[in-house]
């Protein structure tokens, strides 16, 4: 394990929706803006589901029937925050005994306009790899997709 301290990556943005809806595009809709190269199952993803609820599923859906877990809810606190357990490592695999954390805030700053407050904490137990050097490019491309899919 790298015993070396990452950086936190850190995004923000202003949608120009309500609170409510923003939590619900980025909870209930992210099937929509995810994109489908993202992922790390075996066949072609087919869907993503986030369960919303706490300790809910954070998963993909593949052509060939198969599930990938991400992750899951740690904080579900409609409609100010999110917090996602992310599960893969710095290798793009799956490890059921690691968690780095992906909290979101949504914080109203009108009432058609919210702040996002990303933040994807605690990258050092990544253990680095190839991903960690590609996360934050990544994030902040899937975060234009999701503030695209809020218009």
């Amino acid at each position: 394990m790298n015993n070396v301290k990452i950086d936190s990556i850190r995004k923000e943005l202003l949608v120009e929706v309500s609170q409510e809806t923003a939590f619900k595009v980025f909870t209930e809709k992210m099937d929509l803006w995810w994109p489908r190269t993202h992922h790390i199952g075996k066949s072609p993803m087919t869907e993503l589901v986030l369960e919303s609820k706490p300790r809910g599923r954070w998963y993909s859906r593949h052509e060939d029937g198969s599930e990938q877990d991400v992750g899951y809810v740690l904080t579900w606190d409609p409609y100010g925050l999110l917090v996602l357990a992310w599960q893969i490592n710095g290798n793009f695999q799956f490890d059921p005994g690691l968690i780095t954390e992906v909290e979101v805030f949504f914080i109203a700053e009108a009432p058609e306009v919210t702040r996002i407050k990303f933040e994807h904490k605690n990258m050092e137990r990544l253990g680095g790899g190839k991903a960690v050097e590609s996360m934050d490019e990544g994030w902040g491309k899937i975060l234009d997709l999701y503030k695209n899919q809020t218009k």
